[in-house]
C-alpha cells in the first residue's frame, strides 16, 4: 500500500483529499502546514508528497527542497489555485514530479499517482537488482585464505579502478568468470553492462556475428540488423571466456577493437566507435599457441596487459575447508534444510582428492552431499562415489569395488575416471582433452555436464 503525505492549509480541501485517497486504497496522512509535513518526513517514510504551493509557514517548493535531505526518493506533486506557466516550468526544472492546478481533476490526479508509484517501484527493483549483483560478485565472495588467493584479491582491488585490459589464466573450474565479474562490479563501470560470452560455445562464423553484429541482408537469414555483444557492452565491460579458441579472422577484428576502439557489423561499411573494457580468460597455453602460429602475437600482447593467474584447487588445499563451509551454507539455504557440518572423515576425503574439476567440482560434490544427506552431518557416503574409490583403490585391488552393482554403473564409473584423467593431463583444456580422447568438443561438453566435472 503506497503511503501519501498531504500538506494543505485549507482544512476542507485537506479532509476531502485524505478521504478520497483512502477510498482509492492509499495510506494517507494529512497535515495543515509545511513544517508539520517536514516533521513527519523526518520520522516516517512516504512514497508521495502531495503539497499545496502556497502555505503560510513553509511553502510547497521550500518543503520539497528541504524534503530532499530526508526523503530523496519520494515523488513530490505540487498543487496550486494560482496557475502560472512560469511557476510550473520552474517547479519541474527543480525536480518536482508533477504540477497540478486547483480545482483538481481527480481522474488526472489518480493517473499521475499511479504513474509516480509505478516509476518508484521500478527504480527500487533496479536498485535491489544492482545491490544483489554487487553482493553476488564482489571480490570478497571469491573464497580463499591461501597466499595465492590473497594475491589475486590484491590484484582485483588495484585493477578494478583502471580500464586496463586483463587476461585471466587458470584451469577450468577455478572461477575465472567470478574474477571478471568482481573486477567489473568494483569498477567505475559497475552501473553499465557486463556482457559475457564463451568463445568456445559458438562455431567460427556464428561467433563473429555474435561479437560484432550484422546488418540486414548481410547473409541468408539476416532479416534485420542485430547488435553484437561488443556493441551491447558499450560503456561497460565485455568478458570473453576461452579466448584461446577464437579463429584468425575473429582475432584480427578483436585486435581492431583494442587498437582503434571501433567495430564494423557484418555486411556493413560504417565504423562504430565503442567504449568497452576488455577482460578475457583462457585455460590454454597461449604462448604455445602463438609459437605454433594459431594465435596472433600482437593480439596476445594487447590482451596480456595485466595477467591474473588462478591456481588450481590442488595447489591451495588450505582453502578447501573454507569453500566447503561456503557451499554448505549456500545449498542448505537453497534447499531449505537445517545447517549441516562435514564430518572429519568426509573432510579428509576432500583434502586427499586432487579435484581435477577444481572449485566447480567441489561445489557440485557439496551440493550432492547436502541434497542426499539426511542429518546434520555430511558423511563419506554422501560424497560422490568416485572420490572414495580414488582414495581407497590400491594396486591389485578391484577398481570397480565401489562403482555400483550393474554393468552400466561400472561403465559410467570408468568413463568418468578416464575423462578426469584426460582433462587433468590436458591442463584443464577441454579441447585438448577431447582430441586426446578422440571425441568431438560437443561430446566432451555433454559428458562434462553429465558427470559434473
Amino acid at each position: 500500500m503506497a503511503r501519501v503525505l498531504v500538506a494543505e492549509d485549507d482544512r476542507n480541501t485537506l479532509s476531502g483529499l485524505v478521504e478520497i485517497l483512502r477510498q482509492e486504497g492509499y495510506e494517507v496522512v494529512g497535515v495543515e502546514s509545511g513544517k508539520k509535513a517536514l516533521r513527519y518526513l523526518e520520522r516516517e517514510s512516504f512514497d508521495i508528497l502531495l503539497t499545496d504551493l502556497r502555505m503560510p509557514d513553509l511553502n510547497g517548493m521550500q518543503l520539497y527542497e528541504q524534503s530532499l535531505a530526508v526523503a530523496p526518493e519520494m515523488k513530490t506533486i505540487v498543487m496550486t489555485a494560482y496557475s502560472s506557466v512560469k511557476d510550473a516550468v520552474d517547479a519541474m526544472k527543480r525536480g518536482v514530479y508533477e504540477y497540478l492546478t486547483k480545482p483538481l481533476d481527480l481522474d488526472e490526479l489518480f493517473v499521475i499517482l499511479k504513474k509516480a508509484i509505478a516509476e518508484q517501484n521500478l527504480q527500487r527493483e533496479n536498485e535491489e537488482l544492482k545491490n544483489k549483483l554487487r553482493g553476488t560478485y564482489r571480490f570478497e565472495n571469491i573464497i580463499g585464505k591461501s597466499e595465492a588467493m590473497q594475491r589475486v584479491f590484491q590484484t582485483i582491488v588495484k585493477v578494478a579502478k583502471s580500464d586496463a585490459t586483463i587476461l585471466i589464466r587458470g584451469e577450468s573450474g577455478t572461477g575465472k568468470e567470478l574474477v571478471a565479474r568482481a573486477i567489473h562490479f568494483n569498477s567505475p563501470r559497475a552501473e553499465k553492462p557486463l556482457v559475457e560470452i564463451s568463445c568456445a560455445s559458438f562455431p567460427e562464423t556464428l561467433l563473429e556475428s555474435e561479437l560484432f553484429g550484422y546488418e540486414k541482408g548481410a547473409f541468408t537469414g539476416a532479416m534485420s540488423r542485430k547488435l553484437g555483444r561488443i556493441e551491447m557492452a558499450n560503456g561497460g565491460t565485455i568478458f570473453l571466456d576461452e579466448i584461446g579458441e577464437i579463429s584468425g579472422s575473429v582475432q584480427t577484428k578483436l585486435l581492431r577493437v583494442l587498437q582503434e576502439r571501433e567495430i564494423s557489423r557484418l555486411g556493413g561499411t560504417e565504423s562504430i566507435k565503442v567504449d568497452v573494457r576488455v577482460i578475457t580468460a583462457t585455460n590454454r597455453d597461449l604462448e604455445q599457441a602463438m609459437h605454433e602460429g594459431h594465435f596472433r602475437e600482437d593480439l596476445y600482447y594487447r590482451l596480456n596487459v595485466i595477467p591474473i593467474y588462478l591456481p588450481p584447487l590442488r595447489e591451495r588445499k588450505e582453502d578447501i575447508p573454507l569453500l566447503i563451509d561456503h557451499f554448505i551454507r549456500k545449498f542448505t539455504k537453497i534447499n531449505k534444510k537445517p545447517m549441516m557440518q562435514i564430518s572429519n572423515e568426509a573432510l579428509q576425503l576432500c583434502l586427499d582428492y586432487d579435484w581435477p574439476g577444481n572449485v566447480r567440482e567441489l561445489e557440485n560434490a557439496i551440493e550432492n552431499a547436502v541434497v542426499l544427506g539426511e542429518g546434520e552431518l555430511i558423511l563419506p557416503e554422501h560424497l560422490p562415489i568416485f572420490m572414495k574409490s580414488r582414495r581407497t583403490v590400491s594396486p591389485g585391488a578391484d577398481l570397480f569395488a565401489n562403482a555400483g552393482e550393474t554393468y552400466r554403473e561400472k561403465m559410467e564409473f570408468a568413463e568418468r575416471l578416464v575423462l578426469q584423467e584426460a582433462i587433468q593431463k590436458a591442463g584443464g583444456n577441454k579441447s585438448e582433452a577431447a582430441k586426446r580422447l578422440g571425441i568431438s568438443l560437443r561430446t566432451m561438453r555433454y559428458k562434462i555436464r553429465k558427470y559434473k566435472l
